[in-house]
């Protein structure tokens, strides 16, 4: 399409937003469609400044055009007023999503010659780290220019309205949830606490009510205190003889304690209204629902504690919230714009956004150390899984080890998933050497035991499973290689899939559901990857592997229609077996197609017995599994998911385009293995 539209053989291009980024295609005008795109959750977004400025741009190529025209088409969904809202906004700045993986892990350890030297120096020449190093000047220019009490007072008011904001958002997803539809009223309160939070003049409004009421309040109990010592002290009498003739006077006493204890009576009343007042204030409840989300343990419970802490000096956050810390937080949330306006008028260079500046105040050494302990950890894990050798026995880890890569951390190396030791161990390349994971074996025999509590031949079993030389996870290893090997091309293909799918938008069904949908091979070969796959989250678990480095994907949600498409199904009958939109369908073969191609591209390696003694390294992909792999990828490999990239001729057992898997073709043939 590149080729034609510049040699103006295609006159026109439908496109998403990604064409607007890294392709040569100038045009003379721009057609936007929609200002909105699904994002997660199928939620419709409008589209960012910088997105829709990109995608203008492409109309008028300077010196090939004097000018240009974008046209933005109008919806039911946005109009003029969405258009200039986005057009006149300001462009979010580039952030750093620098995140260490398995690949860049073992790449690096490639290029030091077995050291971490290179490691170390990636990370302190990486964007991030000059994006830190800057956010850390500008504080302390800040601090020299404008006193570092006023500015430690900004970055407090900015924390306030960052915990008020985090709580607001905290209440919105667990409504979202179901969490507080019972009782009815209950919603009603958090629905009330979110509007106040939201609407910053009802928020200091509500901010000084409950400050009023909570004076009142302790005016009309001290007012109680000092009627009942009145009321104490005249009914105090000492131990003498009354007189006689104080006859009268003791009917005023006692007149007047009548009349106080009436007064006394009075005061409850309006001390009860008070505490009514108080307790049922927004506040009260905001600071009740704040210490219930504090308590729990999901995402938003540490989310909130995480700005508690910034919120509080010290960095305290068990303490339960109190309706007064509120209100001075809501006191800062009301003024905290004036301030950010104030310091960026006195050209300090900070960036004056609540999360930015809040976060410029993070050292910026513990930043390198915090994203260099990632990849520590990164290279821990995959010496456990024995895809890198350490080589001085005399030094136990850290970045003083000289490692060496074994073959299967050379096909990490040369795989782009996200979780590259993952997808390397679902193929069966890779295992928990080390047994790092023993103590998940022990709780697996110990529950087997408690299920199998009656069995007179389960002792046994035991017995024999802790004579065997062979771990555990070597032996799950070895299980889910000779599954995969009984696979087809087609059934390896829906499983490959699984691993790299991004899910089917708006689901297709349970997991119970998806499962039954995959063939009787198919079956256990998920049940026995998933043994694996709780062994490695266990380990990076374990040993500290950072949340966006760890994840591990494995969803049946494609796997039905990944295996009809590489098995002979048309176009046609993929869109109804899917229930997908065409390009949602495209971009799922696509991405199976290509992680079929990156296996099937992997250097081969002769297999090698591993059921006879315990190995100390993995041996990477299987020869069988990666043909396997190239013959569902050439099956997969027809319009439209056409891909015209060829497989390395390294073993002398090129697959032709045209040629089906399965047909022509003896089992004895594809499981011989090589010549060469």
């Amino acid at each position: 399409a590149e080729t034609l539209f510049k040699a103006q053989l295609m006159k026109a291009v439908f496109a998403t937003e990604t064409l607007a980024a890294g392709i040569n295609m100038p045009a003379r005008t721009t057609v936007v469609c929609s200002l909105a795109k699904r994002g997660d959750n199928s939620a419709m977004n409008l589209l960012e400044t910088s997105n829709l400025l990109q995608m203008a741009g492409r109309a008028g190529r300077r010196g090939m055009d004097t000018e240009g025209t974008c046209v933005i088409v109008a919806t039911p969904f946005e109009g003029p007023n969405e258009a200039q809202s986005i057009l006149v906004s300001e462009i979010n700045p580039i952030k750093s999503q620098f995140t260490p993986g398995y690949s860049l892990a073992t790449n690096l350890v490639a290029r030091g010659g077995g050291k971490l030297d290179v490691a170390r120096s990636l990370v302190e020449k990486s964007f991030a780290m000059w994006e830190q190093q800057q956010n850390v000047d500008a504080i302390s220019d800040a601090k020299d220019c404008k006193g570092s009490e006023d500015l430690e007072e900004i970055v407090r008011a900015i924390a306030h309205e960052r915990f008020l904001d985090t709580l607001s958002d905290a209440l919105q997803s667990l409504l979202a949830r179901g969490q507080f539809d019972k009782p009815a009223r209950q919603k009603s309160k958090v629905y009330g606490i979110i509007d106040v939070i939201s609407n910053r003049k009802m928020l200091k409004k509500e901010s000084k009510s409950y400050l009023g009421l909570s004076r009142i309040l302790d005016l009309e109990l001290n007012t109680l205190r000092y009627l009942e010592r009145e009321a104490g002290a005249m009914n105090f009498s000492p131990d003498c003889d009354a007189d006689d003739s104080d006859v009268l006077g003791d009917l005023f006493l006692e007149d007047e304690i009548d009349s106080l204890e009436h007064e006394i009576k009075t005061q409850k009343r309006r001390l009860q209204k008070s505490e009514r007042d108080v307790n049922t204030h927004v506040f009260t409840n905001m600071a009740g629902y704040a210490n219930t989300v504090l308590a729990g343990d999901g995402k938003e419970a540490k989310a909130l504690q995480a700005a508690l802490a910034d919120a509080r000096p010290g960095g305290v956050s068990h303490d339960p919230v109190s309706a007064e810390e509120l209100t001075s937080y809501a006191k800062s949330a009301t003024v905290v714009k004036r301030k950010k306006r104030k310091l960026a008028n006195k050209g300090t260079g900070v960036e004056a956004t609540t999360q930015s500046l809040l976060d410029s105040l993070n050292d910026v050494g513990s930043y390198e150390e915090n994203t260099w302990q990632d990849m520590l950890a990164l290279v821990n894990v995959l010496e456990a899984y024995g895809c890198i050798s350490p080589q001085d026995e005399f030094v136990f880890g850290g970045e003083d080890q000289t490692y060496t890569l074994t073959q299967a951390g050379k096909n990490i190396g040369m795989l782009g998933f996200d979780n590259s030791l993952w997808c390397l161990v679902a193929m069966g390349g890779a295992w928990d050497v080390a047994n790092e994971s023993s103590e998940l074996d022990d709780f697996r025999s110990a529950m087997k035991s408690f299920d199998n509590d009656d069995n007179g031949d389960h002792d046994e079993e035991i017995q024999n499973d802790s004579d065997d030389d062979i771990r555990q996870p070597q032996q799950e290893v070895e299980k889910l290689i000779a599954l995969l090997r009984d696979l087809t091309p087609h059934e390896l293909a829906g499983y490959v899939s699984c691993l790299v799918s991004e899910g089917a938008r708006g689901g297709t069904g349970s997991v119970i559901e998806n499962f039954m949908a995959l063939t009787p091979a198919q079956q256990p070969v998920i049940q026995s990857s998933l043994l694996a796959l709780e062994r490695l989250m266990d380990v990076q678990k374990r040993l500290s592997v950072d949340e966006n480095s760890s994840k591990c994907q494995l969803d049946l949600s494609t796997c039905d229609v990944v295996t009809a498409w590489a098995s002979g199904c048309s176009w046609i009958e993929a869109l109804e077996l899917s229930g997908s939109a065409p390009g949602d369908l495209a971009r799922t073969l696509h991405r199976a197609l290509d992680a079929l191609r990156q296996l099937g591209n992997l250097p081969y390696s002769p297999v090698r017995a591993t059921d006879q003694l315990p190995q100390t390294e993995s041996f990477g992909i299987h020869p069988d599994i990666r043909r396997l792999c190239r013959s569902a990828a050439s099956a997969m490999d027809r319009y439209p998911v056409k891909d015209p990239l060829p497989f390395d001729d390294d073993e002398g057992d090129v697959i032709e385009p045209d040629e089906v898997p399965g047909e022509g073709v003896d089992d004895e043939e594809l499981e011989s293995e090589p010549s060469e």
